[in-house]
């Protein structure tokens, strides 16, 4: 089973592409919902993360650990690569095990969404990769209004990440999330053949 990486910036639309492949029974491994379990769920992660950054992650809100980890990584690169070095062998661990469990499936294929999937590294463990990409204003917008945060933090965290050019160059495939929800299912529909059809590009997957 080929597994087909889904990514994009912030507020570029990943959610909704995802949930488009979703409904038509494309099994989806969403690995910052994963990393966000991790966190909180794998005692080993929380000890190393609380001993790295002081913030207790086990236990409490888990919403307001994670901001409190957020202002401390966002603020600096270091931090930020250092979180992230904790953190993804255990979402590539649980990834492995997912792909094993969803090759037993009778879907054509599977998908993974990861907003780091290049930065990561993630994306050598996918066959294909498919970027979603929208104009900047309106990702702002999306993300103000689903966040109620300012524009300036949201403009910020748009700037902490992979420029859309560079994205583009290295994805396989691109949806434009620009127009209507119905032009997005258009292109979800017309990809969900195109991917039922390939074969394999890594053959140590």
């Amino acid at each position: 089973m080929i597994v087909i990486g889904v990514t994009g910036g912030i507020g570029s639309g990943k959610s909704l592409v995802c949930s488009e492949f979703s409904a038509l029974g494309i099994p989806i491994f969403f690995a910052d919902e994963v990393a966000k379990d991790i966190l909180h769920t794998d005692r080993t992660v929380a000890d190393r993360v609380s001993k790295e950054f002081g913030v207790e992650v086990s236990g409490g809100d888990p919403a307001a650990a994670r901001r409190q980890l957020a202002s401390i990584v966002f603020a600096d690169a270091a931090s930020l690569e250092r979180l992230n070095s904790i953190i993804h062998p255990a979402v590539f661990d649980r990834f492995d095990r997912w792909k094993r469990e969803t090759s037993l499936s009778a879907a054509p294929y599977a998908m993974a969404e990861a907003a780091l999937l290049f930065e990561s590294g993630f994306d050598e463990r996918m066959d294909y990769v498919l970027l979603v990409t929208a104009d900047e204003q309106a990702r702002i917008r999306r993300v103000v209004e689903r966040d109620s945060v300012n524009e300036s933090d949201v403009t910020a965290r748009i700037r902490r990440q992979m420029s859309p050019q560079e994205a583009v160059e290295l994805s396989d495939f691109t949806i434009a999330n620009d127009g209507t929800p119905e032009q997005v299912r258009s292109s979800v529909r017309f990809f969900h053949t195109l991917f039922s059809h390939l074969t394999t590009r890594n053959d140590d997957l």
